[in-house]
């Protein structure tokens, strides 16, 4: 049963990494919209809400593996206030993600990548912070 407290951390690994490869396309939708290229923005639209999905239900899981795994307190480490700020930040990442989906804003670009981009960096701090509460 101890293994089991080791798979929240090995899943989000992989959910980070899906969440670098929804950067990158972003990225390269910026820089295709930069040179006034037309460009398909689906697959960052599908991976991006897949990813929202699993940073949401990895965050639900890591407070099940500290409740139930560990019987540790919640809410007391630095990972899990570098994950709180993840949820938040990715979440309103993905807000704003819709309204440009819906509204071709260019306003709304700006402020979709700062809290994208924002959330992705504070997940990989999140990550190193998590080592140090591993069993």
């Amino acid at each position: 049963m101890r293994w089991l407290a080791y798979l929240h951390p090995a899943l989000m690994i992989v959910v980070l990494t899906l969440g670098l490869v929804v950067l990158r396309e972003g990225l390269r939708i910026r820089r295709a919209r930069f040179y006034g290229h037309e460009i398909d923005s689906s697959l960052h639209r599908r991976l991006g809400r897949i990813f929202v999905a699993l940073i949401v239900l990895g965050f639900g899981a890591g407070l099940v593996s500290m409740a139930w795994l560990r019987q540790k307190a919640l809410f007391e480490s630095v990972h899990s206030t570098l994950a709180t700020g993840v949820l938040v930040g990715l979440l309103l990442a993905a807000a704003f993600g819709l309204w440009l989906e819906r509204s071709e804003d260019d306003r709304v670009r700006g402020i979709h990548l700062s809290f994208a981009a924002g959330g992705l960096l504070l997940a990989l701090t999140a990550a190193v912070a998590g080592f140090a509460i591993l069993p």
